[in-house]
């Protein structure tokens, strides 16, 4: 949150996500700053992403479903998602550093957007 004098102003999503980036971009370093580990490294440079994408995926969900909610239908709920989703997407394309790290948003997105798609028919991903 960033304090503007008393009052409190909660950061945009693309500044948390780039907050998130920021995060990624600090445990890649450390990997590749960390003596003995060249045979490890591509798994833990992987491992960030997975969790990247999964924060991601957290963060982003409840405004797809904020956004899909809106809607009286099924039909336009999804049109609200598939836009929620696309207005996102060209906001983080910005600020993403590279395309690994628009990729570990785009996983993220879309895993989110699943979610919501499904509970437009009460479904959830099986497992």
């Amino acid at each position: 949150m960033f304090s503007l004098g008393e009052l409190l102003v909660m950061p945009t999503i693309p500044q948390s996500i780039q907050t998130l980036f920021d995060d990624h971009r600090a445990r890649l370093a450390a990997v590749s700053a960390a003596p003995g580990v060249v045979g490890l490294s591509l798994d833990l440079d992987q491992i960030s992403a997975t969790y990247l994408s999964k924060e991601i995926q957290i963060l982003v969900r409840p405004k797809y479903l904020a956004d899909c909610s809106a809607g009286t239908t099924p039909e336009d709920k999804i049109s609200r998602l598939a836009s929620s989703v696309s207005r996102l997407a060209k906001q983080v394309r910005t600020v993403a550093p590279n395309d690994a790290f628009y990729g570990a948003f785009t996983n993220g997105s879309v895993a989110a957007a699943q979610d919501v798609f499904l509970s437009i028919f009460g479904l959830t991903v099986p497992g």
